[in-house]
């Protein structure tokens, strides 16, 4: 099978859904099928390489900004370049199928997929317009955010569902519910995330140390593991949060932490490498990962991988994958009391946090294989094939 791969980041460490798309390419050329992946570069990236991925760099080159997306300017650049890129692919290789993460690597893949009458399918991660009414309006009061984006990105969310595709590759039953919901009419596949299992790293955890990883934005809602700190801090004064990420909502989040007086209790790390991420998950007791809304939750299982529990939001797809008591806890996103409570019970409770920790890497291992997804990956394509 030759397949076309459209995404704007192509990368194992800038995103979960970039993240993803590396790992279908991987796993379909470790089968033998060629993959062709339309691109921007990254500044300081490396790329995976393998003799069946032929990675095409298109302009513009991109600077990895921390959280916030690729500018309006620079998706239309992508867009004109992977057509051009993308017909001449597709006629001289004999593309069998194309798969775009994103906007404007489906607006690309939509129109490729009408002039070369090759079948499309688009990945979507999240429905953003239904994270709530205030959703565009608050991720337009971060920093540096642009007011073009938040003006048009609502528009472009649901101009996506009417773009050329033959069907939608989702990763949860949640995000398959809120597509529906937003009007989207093609087949849709639900293939979970995955992560490449690694080995644990058998390193004795830092007393009192627990971790966030991600991008920082409002919706992340990390405001709340702030607050649980500064509560659990008069119980345990050496316990303290390591925030590793960078976003738009960054100085707000510095803002709340000198108004707690919580300086010596929260750290921000800033944007982490993968070896880092590792280091620091093995380091910490627990994950913490508020999140207000949320496609998946990959770090989850990056945690679950170090063989750590994680404390999440009680909102699905979180509480589909940690379950509250076995590998982690599932707390009210607006109680800070709640988490405050659960970061004691796992300081106070070594033996059970272990426990916590050794379910969710079997979780991991039964569940979120990357054989899993390989196989779901390979099952749509051919239907989507066959049916062309």
């Amino acid at each position: 099978m030759n397949v076309l791969l459209l995404s704007q980041f192509f990368s194992l460490t800038k995103g979960g859904g970039e993240y993803v798309f590396s790992l279908i390419a991987k796993s379909l050329a470790e089968e033998g099928h060629n993959v062709w992946v339309i691109t921007n570069k990254i500044k300081n990236e490396e790329y995976q390489t393998h003799k069946n991925i032929k990675i095409i760099f298109v302009p513009p080159v991109l600077e990895y900004s921390g959280g916030l997306p690729t500018g309006f300017y620079q998706n239309l650049r992508y867009v004109n370049a992977a057509i051009s890129k993308g017909r001449s692919i597709i006629k001289n290789e004999k593309i069998d199928v194309m798969h775009s993460n994103n906007f404007a690597p489906a607006l690309a893949g939509s129109i490729l997929s009408v002039l070369t009458r090759r079948p499309h399918i688009t990945t979507i991660h999240d429905v953003f317009s239904l994270c709530g009414k205030q959703y565009w309006k608050l991720w337009g009061k971060q920093n540096d955010v642009s007011k073009i984006s938040v003006f048009l990105a609502p528009f472009f969310e649901k101009l996506i569902l009417k773009l050329t595709h033959k069907a939608i590759h989702t990763v949860s039953d949640t995000t398959k519910r809120d597509l529906i919901e937003f009007g989207a009419k093609k087949p849709i596949y639900v293939i979970p995330n995955c992560i490449e299992i690694k080995d644990v790293k058998y390193t004795k955890a830092i007393p009192f140390q627990f971790v966030y990883i991600g991008r920082l934005v409002f919706y992340k809602n990390i405001e709340v593991a702030i607050e649980a700190i500064s509560i659990a801090k008069k119980k345990f004064p050496e316990i303290n949060l390591v925030i590793a990420g960078d976003g738009p909502h960054r100085k707000n989040l510095e803002r709340l932490v000198n108004d707690l007086c919580v300086q010596q209790n929260v750290k921000f790390a800033g944007y982490v490498s993968d070896q880092e991420k590792e280091k620091i998950l093995a380091n910490s007791q627990a994950l913490v990962f508020p999140s207000l809304c949320e496609g998946f939750g990959i770090v989850v299982l990056e945690a679950f991988s170090q063989k750590k529990p994680v404390l999440v939001s009680n909102i699905h797809p979180l509480s589909d994958i940690v379950t509250n008591g076995i590998t982690g806890f599932v707390l009210d996103p607006n109680d800070e009391n709640q988490w405050a409570k659960a970061l004691t019970d796992i300081i106070e409770n070594p033996q059970k946090s272990q426990n916590m920790g050794d379910m969710a890497r079997q979780e991991l291992e039964k569940k979120f294989s990357f054989k899993n997804m390989k196989q779901g990956i390979l099952e749509m394509y051919s239907d989507i094939t066959n049916s062309a």
